[in-house]
C-alpha cells in the first residue's frame, strides 16, 4: 500500500476476505468463503455474459488511503438486501438493491479497517455504486491478479483494493 503504516497486499487482501466473510455470515445469515482464483474464474465464467453486476466503490483516507471495491451480481444483492431487512428480494426495487449494495461494501470495508487498525481513524466516503454486466467485471477481475473472490450462497463476490488517494467518481 502507499505508507509504512499500510498492511502488505497479501495480508490487506487476506484481513478484507476475512472481514467480508463475517459481514456475509453475521449479518445476512448466508455462507460464505474465499476462493481460489481458478475457482472464482470457473465461478464467472458460468455466469451469463449479459447478467447485470452491481459495483460499488468505498473510498476510505487515513494513515493511508484507497478505495474497496466490491462487486456482485445484482440478484445476490437482492437476496441478502432481503434477508438483511426481512423482506423477500422480489419485494426491493432497483434503487433500494443498489442502496443496500453500498452499505453491504460499507460493512465490509469499515470492519476490514477497524479489525487491522483498531487504534486508528479513517474517514469513508459514500458508497458510489455503478452498474455493470458479469462480462465486463470478469475482464475486470482477469486484469487484476491481486483481486479476491468470496463465494456467497454459490455466488461469486469479487473484491479489489487500490492504494493512494482515491479518485471515485459517480
Amino acid at each position: 500500500m502507499s505508507s509504512p503504516r499500510s498492511p502488505q497486499r497479501a495480508e490487506a487482501f487476506a484481513a478484507l476476505g476475512g472481514a467480508a466473510v463475517r459481514v456475509a455470515e453475521d449479518s445476512f445469515f448466508a455462507y460464505a468463503e474465499p476462493c481460489e482464483p481458478t475457482r472464482t474464474a470457473r465461478l464467472m465464467q458460468a455466469r451469463p455474459v449479459d447478467e447485470p453486476w452491481l459495483a460499488v466503490a468505498i473510498a476510505f483516507t487515513g494513515p493511508f488511503d484507497g478505495v474497496v471495491q466490491v462487486s456482485l451480481p445484482r440478484s445476490l444483492a437482492a437476496d441478502l438486501g432481503g434477508a438483511f431487512c426481512g423482506v423477500r428480494p422480489q419485494s426491493l426495487d432497483g434503487a433500494q438493491i443498489a442502496d443496500f449494495a453500498g452499505e453491504l461494501a460499507n460493512m465490509m470495508c469499515g470492519l476490514w479497517l477497524t479489525q487491522t487498525h483498531r487504534s486508528d481513524r479513517f474517514a469513508l466516503a459514500a458508497p458510489v455504486v455503478t452498474q455493470a454486466a458479469a462480462g465486463d467485471v470478469a475482464a475486470s477481475a482477469d486484469a487484476d491478479p491481486d483481486g479476491l473472490g468470496i463465494v456467497v450462497n454459490d455466488t461469486p463476490l469479487l473484491l479489489a483494493l487500490s492504494a493512494g488517494k482515491p479518485v471515485v467518481s459517480a
